[in-house]
């Protein structure tokens, strides 16, 4: 399989990465979002069930990336009409979060291309993947209060957990879901988790809930746990 990751991701959790067998690649800055989070996957790329989602001024920066992606999951590049911008809502176009054939998501400010394929769970939250850790298609561990409403309401079963326990460098917080592996298209029932998990307050609380959903919590490193824009598995 292979790991799309921050060009900017720890060494220990991308040797990690490695040695559990994944062919690593790094998704280069878009200038146009905030440095902090420029390199993030879920800032840049949206996994659908059929294509790969991104701007179009992101594919001509990382086009040889994006087509290494597509060729490892076998799935075709497409292209969202609209731009990201530097301040919010406009760095939120992609950060969406699937679930099956829902998606929760800011949907004012979601890209019209990802809102039209997917029944809509709308939530206040614009960085809706950064905040959400996807157990499959029934499941989600959150630390956003608008995020676990909606997606309860839904009839998703929710972990709500301790906030502001997870690193993002230029930022007072990150959040959980950024930290956290998903792999849109199955091939593990292993949720990596960007450094250690154990350090995380409700560490226990979201080992049981991943065993009862059917995955394993794997901790990556012994650092701290840093929101890295999620690791996407394909």
């Amino acid at each position: 399989m292979t790991a799309v990751v921050d060009i900017r991701i720890p060494k220990a959790a991308e040797a990690s990465l490695v040695a559990n067998g994944f062919s690593v690649v790094k998704l280069p800055p878009h200038p146009a979002l905030p440095r902090p989070v420029a390199s993030h996957p879920d800032m840049l790329v949206f996994f659908d069930r059929d294509c790969i989602f991104c701007t179009r001024s992101y594919f001509e920066i990382a086009k040889q990336e994006l087509e290494v992606i597509s060729e490892s999951c076998q799935k075709p590049i497409r292209l969202v009409s609209d731009e990201v911008g530097s301040a919010y809502p406009l760095d939120i176009l992609l950060n969406a979060a699937p679930l099956g054939d829902r998606l929760i998501c800011h949907s004012k400010h979601t890209a019209r291309e990802l809102t039209a394929l997917y029944k809509v769970i709308p939530v206040k939250q614009g960085y809706a993947k950064c905040s959400t850790v996807i157990l499959g298609s029934r499941a989600i561990i959150t630390e956003d209060a608008s995020i676990a409403q909606a997606a309860e309401q839904s009839g998703v079963d929710v972990l709500r957990i301790s906030p502001n326990a997870v690193r993002l460098a230029g930022y007072d917080t990150g959040f959980l879901g950024g930290a956290a592996s998903l792999a849109p298209y199955g091939g593990t029932d292993n949720i990596y988790f960007c450094g250690d998990l154990n350090t995380h307050p409700s560490a226990r609380d979201i080992q049981a809930f991943c065993k009862q959903h059917g995955f394993s919590a794997v901790s990556l490193s012994n650092e701290p746990l840093t929101d890295v824009g999620t690791i996407f598995l394909i």
